[in-house]
């Protein structure tokens, strides 16, 4: 159990809402340690309204900062102003419910997990609190978080505002959240080995105003691409596709030239256009996909350029084996070749990674 409880509270004009939360979180939390950190930027009177609640419970700290500058930076903040060795993260609206912090810290009791995540997405779990529009946008987002960056593919709900974290999973790192998700920065770069979840129902909002809006929408998009951008491997498989699409570029470019000015067969120009597009795949991956793992010595290229033909080469008969499977058993033609790409470009990017360019040190 955690010797205390840290829980930050970001919040923008919700002067009807923070009352009722601070009664529901003492009715929730009972008879354990812990302190309420409400970091303001509201231009309502809420401020007003926390001070009046800090003047009467030294349990509660409030930072009124006085800007919109984002809901993730607030928690960022709240987490160096906090004392806790477990930090909690809760809306200030009560779409979270109050109740649900209590079974955050006994599920990281439970299971000694490094965070524990409140989940709209688990069996039990609800999500009424969401409009139609807003599920269709946050199954989109999750499911787009979960193909860019492997660390959210732990949670079934790597969005979520809901969530009790050890300190010392973000103790001295770097934090450099964009709008409203700061889970997602801290299942990247944070020291997260463990991870719990608890399923809650996102309830329907009772007073004030939604924060989600087309530039919170924005925001997530612009962090998604800075975390993938950030860390190696996430990023690795959207260069390996960007090189690939650069190779089929090269290869139309000298098929055609082979087959109209210089009237080749076009199997003869298949297969020179292949071999070259495969060479500048090559070097772009060695240059630019691969460049942490690069090594300068001549024999290591010429090693890793054989090994590259081989895993494409097979990566190609895998395609071909596919594509003549799939078409033979009744899927469409261009279904199946689709299909067929898919898996064999990722066998392809697997063999690369962990062949072609093994990193150095492994057997």
């Amino acid at each position: 159990m955690p010797r205390v409880l840290s829980l930050i509270i970001p919040t923008r004009n919700e002067r009807d809402n923070v009352r009722r939360l601070v009664d529901a979180l003492r009715a929730a939390l009972g008879d354990l340690d812990y302190e309420v950190v409400f970091v303001d930027d509201s231009s309502d009177g809420t401020d007003a309204i926390l001070a009046a609640l800090a003047g009467a419970d030294s349990r509660i700290t409030v930072r009124h900062r006085g800007g919109g500058q984002g809901l993730a930076t607030a928690v960022v903040e709240g987490f160096g102003l906090s004392r806790g060795d477990a930090l909690g993260v809760l809306d200030a609206d009560l779409q979270h419910p109050p109740a649900v912090v209590a079974a955050l810290v006994r599920r990281m009791q439970e299971t000694q997990a490094d965070i524990v995540i409140g989940s709209r997405y688990l069996p039990g779990a609800g999500r009424p609190g969401l409009s139609p529009w807003r599920r269709l946008v946050s199954r989109s987002t999750r499911l787009l978080t979960w193909v860019l960056l492997r660390a959210s593919r732990r949670s079934t709900d790597p969005l979520s505002g809901c969530f009790v974290v050890r300190r010392a999973v973000v103790e001295g790192v770097p934090l450099r959240p964009v709008g409203f998700k700061i889970l997602l920065e801290i299942l990247v770069r944070g020291r997260c080995d463990r991870v719990a979840e608890v399923p809650y129902v996102f309830v329907e909002r009772r007073a004030g105003r939604t924060k989600a809006t087309l530039r919170q929408g924005l925001d997530l998009l612009r962090h998604l691409i800075q975390l993938t951008a950030a860390s190696p491997e996430d990023a690795r498989f959207w260069k390996f596709l960007l090189v690939g699409a650069s190779g089929v570029v090269v290869n139309v470019v000298v098929f055609w030239s082979l087959t109209h000015p210089l009237r080749a067969h076009v199997v003869q120009a298949g297969i020179v256009a292949a071999a070259l597009s495969t060479l500048t795949n090559f070097v772009l991956n060695n240059a630019f996909t691969w460049a942490d793992r690069r090594e300068a010595s001549l024999s290591a290229f010429v090693q890793r350029l054989g090994k590259y033909y081989i895993a494409t080469g097979a990566g190609n008969l895998v395609y071909l084996a596919l594509l003549w499977g799939l078409t033979h058993v009744g899927l469409v033609p261009m279904l199946s070749n689709l299909i067929a790409i898919g898996i064999g470009g990722t066998l392809n990017y697997v063999a690369h990674n962990i062949w072609t360019w093994r990193p150095q040190g492994t057997a």
